[in-house]
């Protein structure tokens, strides 16, 4: 990474390899390992292409690296500007072009954008679309990363069986995470299994004290005696 970013440096600005390389790599790299110290120069790399007279719209796909900056920094408000762009450029792209880049896909940025936004039931419908992509493509790697979003996602809404698709999901990304040693996703996927094991079982003890502790109540009626054994009354 430091080698990438030494070349940019030492060359002049515009649309070229040089900068429209780090430009998307190092956000991918930011949101896979939170490391989020070179973000600037991933602006600063996009910034430079997208300026460029010389930038096509290939290169624009650049806007891509930046929208994952935003969803690294839960900006909501600027999300919803990069999600109709992003939106509008997965429309129009040529059948047959690759979606999956090293970092995240067109369709799941749309995901990862929408739950920044907080339009989580958007966010469910891209990453089914992300799912129904990437199993039959075999992009394991888009797939397991798609899976955990898709599971944060669904935490997150907490709608009725929310929480058993995401179960699922998460075992089928860590799964597939640990056949290929991606160990910064294992680790956030054992986290969000431990964090959804809690909850289960903080509602199930909570389910079980509402069921003992609810006493069926009795509805007087004063014209009726009160029922009594061994002369004692039942309260």
């Amino acid at each position: 990474m430091e080698s990438l970013i030494d070349v940019m440096k030492t060359t002049a600005p515009g649309a070229i390899v040089e900068y429209h390389s780090p430009a998307w790599v190092i956000p991918a790299t930011t949101l896979v390992t939170g490391d989020d110290s070179r973000l600037e120069v991933g602006k600063e790399a996009a910034q430079a292409v997208l300026s460029s007279h010389s930038c096509t719209p290939r290169l624009a796909f650049l806007q891509l690296g930046q929208a994952l900056i935003l969803v690294h920094r839960n900006d909501a408000k600027s999300a919803e500007r990069d999600y109709s762009y992003l939106l509008a450029f997965s429309e129009v792209m040529p059948e047959g072009e690759p979606l999956c880049q090293v970092g995240s896909c067109v369709i799941r940025t749309l995901g990862l954008l929408s739950h920044t936004m907080g339009d989580l039931d958007q966010a469910v419908e891209h990453f089914e679309d992300s799912l129904s992509f990437c199993r039959p493509a075999g992009f394991q790697p888009e797939l397991a990363w798609t899976s955990r979003d898709y599971a944060e996602t669904l935490s997150k809404r907490d709608n009725e069986g929310d929480r058993a698709k995401a179960v699922s999901l998460l075992d089928e990304s860590l799964t597939i995470s640990t056949e290929l040693s991606m160990r910064p996703l294992m680790e956030r996927v054992l986290n969000r299994q431990e964090i959804l094991y809690r909850r289960m079982v903080v509602k199930g003890v909570y389910n079980r004290i509402l069921t003992v502790s609810i006493v069926p109540l009795r509805i007087c009626n004063p014209s009726q005696p009160e029922p009594q054994i061994n002369g004692k009354r039942i309260v």
